[in-house]
């Protein structure tokens, strides 16, 4: 049945989580790690772990995320990164503005630090900008905001996300 398990996991599907910066951040603490991981894996079988770097302004350190790594290595999980582009969820799900130069530079750095860390990396679904500040306003011009914001992101991910990442780490999957 799509149910009966291997060792590897299940016969017809794979199962991954994504953990939150948060939580990662909490991974530096073995013992939380070792108990998080025994209470999931005696429920689950997990084949593919994400270990997010950044959300809502939370960085989480290299120690943090390569300890993480190795340790779902170590039981034979697949690992990848995540990033999550939030300055403040709780503020209506509020991202970065891709045109401020210093979320831009911040975007960029956060992309080449987990690049870094990772062949594969996923943007979580906050990759997106809603943002009407003066200086989009101001470069919006007489665009209409779908055909600005569609033109700001194009840019973002090429310039800010997936080349950086690529010149740091040229086998990134972004």
């Amino acid at each position: 049945s799509a149910f009966s398990s291997s060792a590897k996991g299940y016969q017809n599907f794979k199962v991954a989580i994504y953990c939150r910066a948060q939580e990662v951040n909490q991974m530096g603490d073995a013992n939380w790690l070792a108990t998080r991981w025994d209470e999931i894996s005696r429920q689950v079988k997990v084949d593919k772990v994400y270990l997010e770097t950044h959300r809502d302004v939370i960085l989480v350190d290299e120690k943090t995320v390569l300890a993480a790594k190795k340790f779902f290595q170590e039981k034979g999980v697949e690992v990848a990164g995540g990033i999550t582009y939030t300055i403040a969820e709780s503020n209506r799900f509020q991202t970065f503005c891709y045109t401020r130069p210093e979320q831009r530079k911040r975007a960029k750095e956060i992309a080449e630090y987990t690049a870094k860390l990772f062949d594969e990396v996923i943007l979580d679904d906050f990759f997106f900008t809603s943002c009407k500040c003066e200086v989009c306003i101001k470069a919006k011009g007489d665009k209409s905001w779908s055909e600005f914001r569609i033109d700001l992101m194009k840019g973002a991910s090429r310039n800010l996300i997936v080349g950086p990442a690529k010149a740091v780490n040229p086998k990134v999957k972004m």
